[in-house]
């Protein structure tokens, strides 16, 4: 079909006096934009819901690993999944990542196309539009023709006609590399535009995403000719950085939270807060101990400081356009990640769309939600709230009614909640501690109550 095409456009070319067909025939045609998200946590929580369906999900489908045993020779192994609940999209990706440093061996691209066969097999019979298979290997730029070997063997294990998409490392096209053998072996390939210093050697995580800079990018990763997408991040981190020692002017070393959230720190005297910005954007929210404090299971000391880098709508916006501006062979973005639904350092996948203007604006109202917490004797539920603004940078108030007099209320730990008469509740929300959905605690009444809240001024 592709040479039939590309005679045609000899033949047009021919009439109008032109000549050739030089490059791929792709660059020539226009390419559908398209908007995609990585999912990457299987069974392990439910998915967040969204409004808009992304065009492509690439969703974490296997790790490649070594497995060895004394006195027995290595072997390449590869896990299959295919979650039970997917967000719906209009195409799939099954991607494979490789926990192991460097590139695997041969051997591993049979194991790795067994896989995709039972996994197509499984999806077939879920009516999932899989459209191919992508990797997640983090090669050393050093060994990206290894890469582009084990490539080829895979490409010859794979089922027809089924895609081979790359993740890249932006160290990987910089001039001298093997890159243009590695791209060649694939459909697409998408360079991951954060955590570019962490993909490297100075594991430097005082900032997540990188700046697009479209005019210095779109020659780098238009000259191969080949479809790609950018990578874009969407979620945030927090992280400790001790107090530095008195012969060092800047901190050094830290340590990642998992769960700590801004709730967890804004309001709390012990901390002071400055804000500021990454040359992406993206806020940061710095709390800095001014006393000895425990939270939770953290001990912080006073000079230690607390830091949330966090995804905004501006540094979304501002990556999108600049992909845009890559023109040439970049067919869309993709947002890393699709979050869970109980993350809350993570932007929302209707967020993000609207942030970057591929859906429409919509105001959401503060709201309450309210859970069952199945008590047996009285009855209780688990309130949450909803929708408050997280990156405000001004304190809000508010107030929440009851239907009925409530027994008591139980706060949950560190956010301001009180009860303010038999069937009302104060809640203090400070600045940058709004979250998508927070839990404030738990409402204990003698009959069904129902809840409603007002913003006090």
């Amino acid at each position: 079909m592709q040479m039939r095409l590309c005679a045609l456009i000899l033949v047009a070319a021919a009439s109008l006096g032109l000549s050739g067909c030089a490059g791929s025939l792709q660059s020539r045609l226009p390419l559908k934009w398209t908007i995609g998200f990585w999912y990457w946590h299987g069974n392990s929580a439910e998915a967040a819901a969204a409004k808009e369906t992304p065009d492509a999900l690439f969703f974490h489908a296997g790790t490649i690993s070594k497995y060895m045993r004394l006195n027995a020779p290595e072997q390449w192994i590869v896990s299959r999944n295919l979650p039970g609940s997917l967000p719906v999209a209009r195409e799939y990706w099954l991607v494979f990542r490789n926990e192991e440093p460097g590139v695997p061996d041969a051997s591993a691209a049979p194991v790795l196309a067994d896989r995709v066969f039972q996994l197509l097999r499984d999806a077939r019979q879920r009516r999932l539009n899989v459209v191919g298979i992508q990797l997640d290997i983090d090669s050393p730029t050093s060994r990206l023709s290894r890469y582009a070997d084990f490539l080829r063997v895979v490409r010859s294990e794979l089922p027809a006609g089924t895609e081979i998409s790359i993740t890249a490392l932006l160290d990987w096209f910089r001039d001298g590399t093997s890159i243009a053998d590695l791209i060649k072996q694939t459909d697409e390939f998408v360079p991951q535009f954060y955590d570019v210093a962490a993909a490297g050697s100075s594991n430097d995580y005082r900032t997540i995403a990188a700046k697009i800079d479209a005019a210095r990018w779109a020659p780098k990763l238009n000259r191969f000719g080949k479809r790609y997408r950018i990578g874009i991040s969407t979620f945030g981190r927090a992280r400790l950085v001790p107090k530095p020692d008195s012969s060092q002017k800047e901190y050094s070393g830290l340590r990642l939270f998992g769960d700590l959230t801004p709730i967890d720190i804004a309001g709390n005297p012990a901390f002071d807060l400055q804000t500021s910005h990454t040359e992406a954007n993206e806020l940061v929210l710095s709390y800095r101990a001014t006393s000895k404090v425990q939270i939770g299971y953290n001990d912080f000391q006073p000079g230690d400081m607390v830091q949330f880098i966090l995804s905004t709508p501006e540094s979304i916006r501002a990556a999108v356009d600049s992909a845009r501006r890559m023109r040439g062979n970049c067919v869309g973005i993709v947002f890393f990640r699709w979050p869970e639904s109980n993350e809350n350092i993570v932007m929302q996948p209707d967020e993000a769309l609207m942030a970057a203007g591929l859906a429409p604006q919509e105001e959401k109202v503060v709201g309450v939600e309210q859970v069952d917490g199945h008590c047996a004797a009285v009855n209780c539920v688990d309130l949450y709230l909803l929708n408050a603004s997280a990156l405000s940078s001004k304190s809000a108030r508010y107030r929440i009614r009851s239907s009925a007099d409530l027994e008591y209320f139980l706060p949950q730990e560190r956010v301001r909640v009180r009860m303010a008469g038999p069937s009302d509740l104060d809640l203090e929300l400070p600045a940058y501690a709004g979250l998508n959905r927070m839990l404030l605690g738990r409402a204990v009444s003698a009959t069904r109550v129902e809840f409603r809240i007002e913003q006090e001024q």
